[in-house]
């Protein structure tokens, strides 16, 4: 009868005939030390055996545990794909993400209803010994008291898309606001379109991307040719898109041409639209942004800017390891800045003479 008793570290030393301390050695990679025939040895008998390390001895040998928290919700396809960088990146570098969040993931606002919630499910990561944080924009303004002592602990703090002041204690992965906000002034510009209009988040303290966002693209449309943006935002809720939309619509004279500075707020504007019978893009051009898995399926077709979250999530993650390896963990925190590309598909149209 087959033994159920654990294969143990001293198993594997016997079975291939070398000290405890060589088998240690060599299953933990530190082969340069030892032959080639005897480094298989090991390796074929820890393989027979069925031995895995105990990450719990392992974690306490080495102060880490080779887990790293990321307190991002799968809230929409971008977050989904940020998620999936993270993971890649992770997994083919030995670690394991701990993905928690807070609240239902149809209802982005009750991310911040509980900000003890928040912090709970922090405390459990840290509790666990996790040996970095990934934190989407809201936790990271929630917790940003706290990353001092995150910091004097040695647990590195990676956020996304959250923009810090001059005060930044923790490195930040975002998308190029700048750069992106010009590339949709000069598409709606370059097809006649003058009388132009924005619609916005509800610019919550975390949604720090949103105002860059708006900000970036109200500039750029002024610095191209000269006339301001109607800007509009949601209330603190987000409880009325539709009713800004049809505000933005019903101007006189109306918008020929509106940014919204996420796919969600374009939604609002093609519902407006449809009630008070306006045509896209033939009355009306609309914009988005981050390219979400319904973008394409619109009718008309949405034209976005693409975001590239699975860079996003691998940069993310990428610098997290990069902080705990020792190459940059003296070195202050920095800004990572993705781009985007712009996808013209049919909702924007040149302006009817």
């Amino acid at each position: 009868m087959a033994s159920s008793q654990v294969p143990r570290l001293k198993d594997v030393a016997a079975k291939a005939n070398v000290s405890l301390s060589a088998a240690s050695r060599i299953l933990r990679g530190e082969r340069q030390r030892f032959g080639e025939e005897t480094c298989d040895r090991v390796l074929e008998a820890a393989r027979e055996l069925g031995w895995r390390r105990n990450l719990l001895v392992s974690g306490m040998q080495t102060g880490r545990t080779r887990t790293i928290g990321v307190m991002i919700p799968p809230f929409d396809s971008f977050w989904v794909d940020v998620l999936a960088g993270i993971h890649l990146v992770l997994a083919q570098a030995d670690y394991l993400p701990i993905t928690v969040w807070v609240g239902d993931c149809q209802e982005m606002p009750h991310f911040e209803k509980d900000e003890d919630e928040g912090f709970k499910q922090i405390s459990r990561l840290l509790d666990r010994r996790v040996d970095g944080l990934i934190l989407w924009p809201s936790f990271a303004v929630a917790y940003y008291d706290h990353f001092r002592e995150l910091l004097e602990r040695k647990v590195p703090v990676a956020v996304i898309d959250h923009e810090y002041s001059e005060d930044q204690i923790a490195d930040s992965i975002e998308t190029d606001e700048a750069a992106s906000a010009r590339a949709v002034a000069e598409h709606l510009i370059s097809l006649g379109h003058k009388r132009i209009a924005c619609l916005s988040s509800r610019e919550a303290a975390w949604q720090a991307w949103a105002v860059r966002r708006r900000e970036c693209f109200e500039q750029a449309v002024e610095e191209l040719c000269g006339v301001e943006v109607t800007s509009r935002r949601l209330n603190p809720w987000g409880t009325d898109g539709l009713e800004v939309a049809r505000e933005i619509l019903s101007q006189t004279p109306r918008p020929t041409a509106v940014f919204a500075v996420t796919d969600h707020e374009a939604l609002y504007l093609y519902e407006a639209a449809a009630e008070l019978g306006l045509e896209i893009p033939r009355d009306l051009s609309i914009i988005g942004f981050a390219d979400l898995d319904f973008a394409a399926t619109l009718r008309p077709a949405l034209t976005t800017m693409r975001q590239r979250p699975r860079e996003i999530g691998r940069r993310a993650a990428q610098l997290i390891l990069d902080r705990l390896d020792g190459e940059m963990f003296d070195s202050p925190p920095t800004t990572i800045r993705v781009g985007a590309d712009l996808i013209v598909r049919k909702s924007t149209g040149r302006l009817a003479e």
